[in-house]
């Protein structure tokens, strides 16, 4: 197995602009899309992500009342960004990305699975139905679940039952392979 999937497995806390953020999670997910948050661009957004991923689901949603309350949005509007604000933003960017980043799939002859959502509503409501249907996800404990975890999960399952197999890292290292051999026989000729 790729390091990426025991990344996505067992990941750990990770800190941005000082703050103590959570391992990205299925229910992070849903909050950061009902609030519209895909990018992080002003301190709003911000202060948004970092209130989500700070908690767990249910302490998430409490959260996200005082947030979006007009009070909430004034005192976050004008709360200051950590001092380095550029390390900060590239962080939250880093985070995200490694956080929603699907593993490389290689298709099966004859299908497009290139042409679904990565990422949205339709995504994230795609894999819990998959995850409670057919992996026999807990419905009260799966907001809290790893979101690379349940996409991992759901791949996984999908490559077993003939859909696209998951090959993340295998590419990678076919390429760097290929690459061997060409430069193997330029020394050679």
């Amino acid at each position: 197995m790729s390091s990426t999937w025991a990344a996505a497995a067992v990941p750990g806390p990770v800190y941005v602009g000082g703050q103590k953020l959570k391992a990205l999670t299925y229910g992070h997910a849903v909050l950061l899309e009902r609030v519209g948050i895909s990018e992080i661009l002003t301190p709003l957004e911000f202060w948004g992500f970092v209130g989500i991923c700070q908690r767990d689901f249910k302490g998430g949603c409490k959260w996200l009342d005082w947030f979006l309350s007009p009070l909430g949005q004034w005192y976050y509007t004008r709360k200051k960004l950590p001092k380095n604000h550029d390390a900060t933003m590239a962080d939250a960017f880093a985070y995200l990305h490694n956080n929603m980043q699907v593993p490389e799939l290689l298709e099966k002859e004859g299908t497009n699975m290139g042409g679904g959502a990565k990422h949205g509503a339709h995504f994230l409501q795609g894999l819990r139905c998959a995850a409670l249907s057919r992996l026999n996800y807990n419905p009260d404990t799966i907001m809290d679940t790893g979101l690379l975890q349940l996409v991992w999960d759901v791949m996984a399952l999908n490559g077993q039952h003939g859909g696209a197999k998951i090959i993340d890292g295998k590419l990678a290292e076919g390429l760097a392979e290929l690459e061997r051999l060409q430069a193997e026989r330029a020394a050679n000729a």
